[in-house]
């Protein structure tokens, strides 16, 4: 039984991909601020609501209610409600807000790694895998590509050339080398290596491009 147990049972070890997001504090701040008051407006949003049904089960099972306890219910019915909304707009405002930063960090560029989450791990792999010699440039435009849905052109060659000082700076537009699809507006994605650690950032046509 052991020995049929041992060939059905395999064990594989894989690495584990880690993306890390290039951020700034202060981002990651925006994220938590925004995150804090959109789950406080949506409790208290759950509250008045909370509040509503309550006022319409009271009208609804009292048979015999004075004239002027139907009118505060009335009253407290519509505070309820216009509070209900308020407040479900300013929770669906402060979490759009916190989406709409982590998506910016997110296309702000990216870090990828075999190894471990240790965040020291990137770049003592990074700068172990090659020695940069003196004179040669930091900054290696290894992949670029302008690109619609439709269609796409590598400009790889192009944004190398225009590599000044250990930087790149350009506007992303029809001027780098082709138009790949007429009347669409275009991407650019740049894949580059800066002291050993390799990026990934995306531009939508127009944009300035500073690299790194």
């Amino acid at each position: 039984m052991t020995d049929n147990s041992e060939k059905l049972i395999k064990s594989e070890i894989k690495g584990r991909m880690v993306t890390y997001y290039l951020t700034t504090e202060e981002d990651l701040q925006n994220v938590k601020s925004n995150s804090l008051l959109g789950d406080i407006f949506s409790m208290l949003a759950s509250l008045t609501a909370g509040g509503i049904i309550s006022v319409i089960l009271t009208r609804a099972t009292g048979i015999q209610i004075a004239q002027q306890t139907t009118d505060v219910l009335g009253v407290l019915l519509y505070v309820f409600i216009c509070a209900t909304i308020i407040l479900a707009c300013f929770c669906v405002y402060f979490h759009s807000q916190s989406f709409t930063t982590i998506k910016k960090i997110k296309s702000s560029g990216t870090v990828k790694s075999l190894k471990s989450a240790n965040h020291k791990e990137i770049f003592e792999t990074a700068m172990a895998d090659e020695e940069i010699p003196s004179g040669v440039s930091r900054l290696e435009i290894r992949n670029a590509a302008y690109w619609t849905s439709k269609a796409r052109i590598d400009i790889t060659e192009e944004l190398r050339k225009r590599i000044v000082g250990n930087k790149l700076e350009a506007i992303a537009s029809n001027e780098i080398k082709d138009d790949p699809d007429f009347g669409t507006v275009k991407k650019l994605t740049i894949e580059y290596r800066f002291d050993g650690i390799t990026v990934t950032k995306e531009f939508t046509e127009g944009e300035r491009i500073v690299i790194p």
